[in-house]
């Protein structure tokens, strides 16, 4: 086990502005007989769509894996899923060294415990004692108020989304498959909340890793059928404010990062060595 002593936390909120419809499947059940079979899911209090914290971070984390270099991998430069990829292909030559071709390996997400992105995002308890506890915590976003006044305005019935049908064409017969998706219409806007703990100087660093996962989601996609259209999100009015061991105690305020033009996760990645992450400096 490291040396770990809890620091404080960042608390960063921004504005995910859906700039195409957006898919994140909810349940089935309930729906009648001739109902919508891919929905979205909502608040089953309010009916509101809104974006499970579970999707952005699984999204974010999945991103970096593909992007960063594997730290504990001797130095080769592998990404984390070539870790785990070759990991999973080791552990199944030494159960079984002649395989059929036809075997699919499963790759989870990385769970080395050692590794900047299981510290970021977190791994198994079995896995994660010398990179202590998960430092980016990643509420559910719920839409903003001013998106539900336009749903209101728009939809009728408490709907609040659209209906988009895509087509797959039989290559043979050119006959058309209609397949209904619902999505949260383009303009929607949702307010997320992320906390990043603070517990060793080297979490400081670490924190770079969200803006840049933020970055690659801008140019990728969230939820399902980002491939065909959906799903392209921004990242807009980012405001962070830092919550040091102190004010926990009782003896010191909040202190808001001074981000002045650098609300985007593009301008901090650009301008991030030149901000005073300890909220100490005035504007």
């Amino acid at each position: 086990m490291g040396n770990f002593s809890f620091q404080g936390k960042y608390l960063i909120s921004a504005d995910i502005v859906c700039e195409t419809g957006l898919h994140i499947g909810g349940t089935e059940e309930g729906f009648e007989i001739g109902g919508l079979s891919n929905p979205v899911i909502r608040d089953p209090i309010t009916e509101y769509p809104y974006v499970p914290g579970s999707s952005l971070k699984g999204k974010l984390r999945s991103l970096v894996e593909w992007s960063i270099p594997h730290q504990h991998n001797s130095g080769d430069n592998k990404t984390c899923v070539q870790y785990m990829l070759d990991k999973a292909i080791a552990e199944r030559l030494e159960k079984k060294p002649v395989a059929p071709e036809t075997e699919t390996l499963e790759v989870g997400p990385c769970d080395c415990g050692k590794c900047d992105v299981c510290a970021v995002f977190g791994c198994s308890a079995e896995t994660g004692e010398s990179i202590g506890p998960t430092r980016l915590t990643i509420r559910d976003a719920m839409p903003k108020s001013e998106t539900i006044v336009e749903w209101e305005k728009t939809f009728e019935g408490g709907v609040y989304t659209e209906i988009k049908t895509e087509n797959s064409i039989g290559r043979i017969s050119s006959a058309a498959n209609p397949r209904p998706m619902e999505r949260v219409p383009s303009g929607s806007k949702f307010r997320i909340d992320m906390v990043f703990d603070l517990y060793q100087e080297c979490d400081k660093n670490r924190l770079k890793m969200v803006f840049q996962a933020l970055q690659l989601l801008e140019d990728s996609s969230l939820g399902g059928s980002g491939t065909r259209g959906s799903g392209e999100v921004k990242f807009e009015n980012i405001v962070i404010v830092k919550r040091g061991v102190e004010y926990y105690m009782g003896t010191d305020i909040e202190k808001p990062i001074r981000l002045n033009d650098n609300k985007t996760p593009f301008k901090i990645m650009e301008n991030f060595s030149s901000i005073d992450w300890t909220g100490d400096k005035k504007c």
